[in-house]
């Protein structure tokens, strides 16, 4: 069920980059395709929507869709650069206290964004819901020391890909994520990198908090193990955009972190992993592109 899953998402993410469809309409119809063979799947699988039919997951749904809405409209980049950054004083060369900082303000305003939207709507609904965050995943991964090996492995196996990947054209056009950082000699001062990584990794975990915490634990008791099919199709939606490649691994990764999401009862170590990935994406970026980290003085 789960490789059928995998297969249709592939498929029609495949022919969307390959310019089957505008980009104005893929993404509405990216959702109607994806919850229409979700539903076929799980009608396979000898479950029916009235699984879905009772508050608790009607809850966990409405959330959902409140704060990816939220999240898509109000807190993305270009919401940052139409409406806020217009207000901010023009200033060359930037003035003190923190005007060394304003590259990394844009990105702030995503990753902070991202933790009210991932984060706050869950958490305000779960408490209305009675749900403790031990529940969704916010809690210590069970199995001890033997589960640390199998992210290290999953991460040892994605390195030779991500590699592979950071020398195609697509790849170099999107990372280093910090290149509104980059000064006129190709360096990124090393005080804005590490508050660009702090806000980075901000990013992953209220990622996981919202995808395999929210939305797995959430339905894990009305779909079982199927919660993270639900979980897929909004997962990728969110990767549209980005290459091709990183797009259909977004549906491998989606379902091995759920998976083990559940079987682990914790998101944290799958939050280790995914910022592990990128920042590795980001390093291999930042070499093939030759840029260097400044640590004191003016560019």
């Amino acid at each position: 069920m789960f490789a059928l899953a995998a297969l249709l998402l592939t498929g029609h993410v495949t022919l969307a980059y390959r310019g089957w469809l505008t980009h104005e309409r893929w993404f509405a119809l990216h959702l109607a395709i994806g919850w229409a063979w979700l539903a076929g799947l799980l009608g396979l699988a000898g479950l029916r929507w009235r699984h879905l039919a009772n508050p608790r997951a009607i809850a966990v749904l409405l959330a959902t869709a409140l704060a990816i809405c939220g999240f898509w409209y109000l807190g993305r980049l270009d919401s940052w650069q139409t409406h806020w950054e217009p207000l901010l004083p023009q200033t060359s060369p930037p003035q003190p206290p923190w005007g060394w900082a304003r590259p990394v303000w844009g990105f702030a305003y995503f990753s902070l964004s991202a933790a009210l939207f991932r984060i706050g709507v869950p958490a305000v609904v779960g408490k209305l819901l009675g749900l403790q965050p031990a529940e969704l995943g916010w809690r210590r991964a069970a199995g001890g020391p033997t589960v640390w090996p199998v992210y290290l492995l999953l991460y040892v196996a994605v390195v030779p890909f991500v590699v592979h990947a950071a020398g195609t054209p697509a790849f170099q056009a999107k990372y280093p994520m910090a290149r509104a950082l980059i000064d006129s000699t190709h360096h990124i001062a090393l005080a804005q990198f590490l508050g660009y990584q702090v806000l980075y990794a901000l990013v992953f975990v209220s990622g996981e908090l919202f995808w395999r915490g929210w939305i797995c634990f959430g339905l894990q008791r009305d779909l079982g193990a199927y919660a993270i099919l639900v979980m897929l199709v909004p997962y990728v939606f969110a990767h549209l955009g980005k290459p091709v490649a990183e797009v259909l691994g977004a549906i491998a990764a989606g379902t091995v972190l759920g998976w083990l999401a559940l079987a682990h009862r914790s998101i944290w170590l799958g939050v280790l992993l995914h910022y592990a990935v990128a920042l590795t994406m980001d390093g291999l970026a930042m070499q093939r592109a030759d840029i260097g980290l400044r640590s004191t003085g003016s560019p």
